[in-house]
């Protein structure tokens, strides 16, 4: 039973971390320019911190059940 729990986790993380790799790798051009731009750098650190909240909600929804 434990090891079908720990397999679920795993799959759960592989499966959702395809669609964050997607979305970071969307990111990066944007996150290269805008901290150089002054009116852009609310806006970069707001991209970050929602990158950061999705990697936190994968990681922990993989440890629920």
């Amino acid at each position: 039973m434990r090891t079908l729990r720990w397999a679920q986790r795993a799959l759960i993380v592989l499966v959702s971390t395809l669609p964050l790799l997607v979305v970071t790798l969307a990111f990066v051009p944007a996150l290269l320019v805008l901290p150089f731009l002054r009116h852009r750098a609310p806006h970069s650190q707001a991209m970050v911190r929602q990158l950061t909240a999705w990697t936190r909600a994968l990681l922990l929804s993989s440890r629920e059940r």
